[in-house]
């Protein structure tokens, strides 16, 4: 069993590291972020993601 990174640990990625995951645009991950679809760091006037973090959100909100 593969185990997700630690948050601590895990490698914070970019709005355009997120959009090639997500296989949007990275303005469709603006919506994202406005709408909290997704979680997100703020620091400084950078904004960053932990990759975990956005797939528990999609997670929660998924339609079975």
């Amino acid at each position: 069993m593969i185990k997700a990174p630690a948050p601590e640990t895990e490698q914070l990625l970019t709005k355009h590291n997120v959009a090639e995951r997500l296989q949007v645009s990275p303005r469709t991950v603006d919506s994202y972020m406005q709408s909290g679809r997704i979680c997100f760091l703020k620091i400084g006037r950078t904004v960053r993601f932990r990759w975990s973090d956005v797939l528990a959100k999609l997670n929660a909100s998924r339609v079975n």
